[in-house]
């Protein structure tokens, strides 16, 4: 069954886009099929594509709040997963990105600000409730930490986090060489470098991601095979 997910955040800048390309080379790993909706001005996701040159990956451009929506609901049933970028501010294709989006993750950096930009958007999809017919399932993954034990500013994120009751992933993504050269290439961790430590911190957060979307309810407005 195809599920979808939005990635979204009020402030850009955060690993958003690192985030998408992380997961997809994994989940292609594992030999699901993705379409990568790129809804960011820079267009740096399907550049990115482009590189990765993968049949079992299709990226649609230009996406907007006029056509998001049906674009999800025309193409996402052939895919096993739909990761919907989305530009790193609020706007109305965030809302209707959301409407059709089974979950929706938020990646974070450590700082005050980050974090509490991250509240800010988790608010956002929390308040849709009111206009959707489907409120997708929102949790928040800290990005480009260090490899290293948990640090202080990490226990100060993770708190400001659980005191606004904002669900966040047990495993980060660890900033990793490979990951920035991941930007370059277009593949994966463990494309170039299988069981390193770069991709076996990738391929726990993907399991991590494929049973928080397993678990969300599946949203009625797409069809599902």
């Amino acid at each position: 069954m195809t599920r979808i997910i939005s990635f979204a955040s009020t402030k850009g800048g955060v690993g958003k886009t690192s985030l998408v390309m992380a997961l997809t080379s994994e989940l292609r790993r594992r030999d699901a099929t993705v379409l990568l909706l790129d809804c960011d001005p820079n267009r740096h996701l399907a550049e990115w594509a482009r590189r990765r040159n993968d049949s079992g990956v299709r990226v649609i451009e230009e996406i907007t709040e006029s056509n998001v929506r049906q674009t999800v609901q025309e193409n996402a049933p052939r895919f096993d997963y739909t990761l919907i970028d989305l530009a790193g501010f609020g706007n109305l294709t965030m809302l209707y990105a959301f409407s059709v989006s089974d979950g929706v993750m938020i990646p974070t950096q450590q700082s005050f600000m980050d974090v509490k930009e991250t509240v800010r958007t988790f608010k956002v999809v929390a308040d849709s409730v009111g206009v959707l017919k489907h409120t997708p399932t929102c949790s928040v993954v800290i990005v480009r930490t260090q490899a290293a034990i948990e640090s202080r500013v990490d226990r100060h994120a993770r708190s400001l986090l659980a005191e606004h009751e904002v669900p966040c992933f047990r495993t980060e993504l660890i900033e990793r060489s490979l990951l920035k050269e991941m930007t370059y290439t277009g593949q994966g961790p463990g494309d170039v470098n299988p069981n390193s430590n770069a991709d076996l911190n990738v391929r726990t957060l993907t399991d991590e991601f494929v049973a928080f979307l397993n678990a969300a309810p599946a949203n009625p407005l797409i069809p599902r095979g």
